[in-house]
C-alpha cells in the first residue's frame, strides 16, 4: 500500500466506530457517567484520526506523531476503566471537576497496600499487557510530545560533506523518509483499531451486542 491507501484505510476505520456503536446506543438507552466518558473517548478518537490524516497530507510528521501519542493516551484510559475501584462514582467526581482521572484509585494496590493511582505509568503498563507492541511506539512518540531534539531533525534542509548544515524552519517536514510515514500510519491504524475495540466492548457489555 502507498500513503494514500493507508490514509483511506484510516478514514474507513473512522466510519466503522459510529456504525457499530449506533445499534448499541438506541434512543432511550440509559446513559451514566461511564457511558459519557466512553462516548467522549469515541469523539476524541475520531477527531484525532481526522487531524492525523491532515497532518500526513501536509507532511507534518511531528504533528502526526503527537496525535499518534495522544491516540495511545485514549487507549490507555479506556482500557484503564476496568481497573477503577468504583467506576461510576469516581467518574462522577471527574465530571464535576472534583478530581482528575490520574487522581483516581484503582483496585490494585502497591506493596504497602495503598491503591495504585490511575497515572500514566500504571495505565501504560496495563495497556502493554494487552498489546506489547504499544511500548516502543509510546517511547518514540513521546519525543515529540515533550520538547526534545527530535523535531529539529525534520527541519534540516541540507547537510554537506563539510558538516555544514542549513535549516528550513517552516513547519514542514524536510527529511523524513516515506517509509517513516508508512510506519506512523500503520501504527496509528493499529492504535485506533485497538481503541475502537475497547470502546465497543464496554458499550456492548453495558447495553447489548454489536450488529
Amino acid at each position: 500500500m502507498n500513503l494514500a491507501d493507508r490514509l483511506t484505510k484510516i478514514e474507513a476505520l473512522e466510519a466503522e466506530l459510529p456504525r457499530k456503536a449506533a445499534p448499541i446506543i438506541q434512543p432511550g438507552t440509559g446513559m451514566y457517567f461511564v457511558d459519557w466518558y466512553v462516548m467522549g473517548a469515541a469523539q476524541r478518537t475520531m477527531a484525532q484520526s481526522r487531524g492525523f490524516r491532515t497532518m500526513i497530507e501536509t507532511r507534518n510528521f511531528p504533528g502526526a506523531a503527537i496525535l499518534l501519542r495522544t491516540q495511545i493516551d485514549t487507549a490507555m484510559r479506556i482500557n484503564g476503566l476496568r481497573y477503577l475501584d468504583r467506576p461510576e462514582e469516581q467518574l462522577s467526581e471527574v465530571f464535576q471537576g472534583e478530581k482528575t482521572f490520574r487522581q483516581l484509585d484503582s483496585w490494585e494496590t502497591t506493596e504497602k497496600g495503598r491503591p495504585k493511582k490511575m497515572q500514566d505509568v500504571f495505565l501504560r503498563a496495563k495497556l502493554v499487557e494487552e498489546a506489547p507492541w504499544i511500548d516502543p511506539v509510546y517511547e518514540k512518540t513521546s519525543d515529540f510530545v515533550h520538547l526534545s531534539f527530535r523535531p529539529l531533525l525534520s527541519s534540516i534542509n541540507q547537510l554537506d560533506e563539510t558538516g555544514a548544515i542549513s535549516f528550513a524552519i517552516t513547519g514542514e517536514d524536510q527529511t523524513t523518509n516515506e517509509s517513516d510515514y508508512f510506519e506512523v500510519c500503520d501504527a496509528f491504524f493499529d492504535v485506533t483499531k485497538l481503541t475502537g475495540t475497547f470502546i465497543l466492548a464496554i458499550l456492548t457489555g453495558r447495553h447489548g451486542s454489536v450488529t
